[in-house]
């Protein structure tokens, strides 16, 4: 299934080299793409891939505050996916506060060195 996705297919040409993502665990892990331990059938995590999960988790939850922070509709943010285009629009409406988001961290940081 993950295959078949935009960023699988083409992840060469959106994230830049030497850089990577967080991903679900339908995804392997690549060096574009890290993804928490999956459990075992059958068995556990041992301690260091609970603590490497749970860290993924904090990350995953401290991106999506610090981008709440900045677009506070996204607290409250329902569209009724009523037709495929619906989901499309909300696609685009979090990819365009992710952008703006990245370019914020940005200007910030060029702001800063002067």
């Amino acid at each position: 299934m993950h295959s078949r996705t935009h960023i699988a297919k083409n992840h060469e040409t959106i994230i830049p080299w030497g850089y990577w993502t967080w991903a679900y665990t339908t995804y392997p892990t690549e060096k574009w793409c890290v993804v928490p331990f999956k459990k075992p059938q059958g068995g556990r995590l041992d301690c260091k891939q609970n603590t490497h999960n749970q860290y993924v988790q904090v990350c995953i939850e401290h991106a999506f505050t610090a981008l709440k922070g900045h677009f506070q509709f996204l607290f409250k943010f329902c569209f009724q996916l009523q037709i495929e285009q619906d989901l499309h629009i909300t696609i685009y409406w979090v990819e365009c506060c992710l952008i703006l988001h990245n370019m914020i961290i940005w200007f910030e940081e060029q702001w800063q060195g002067e």
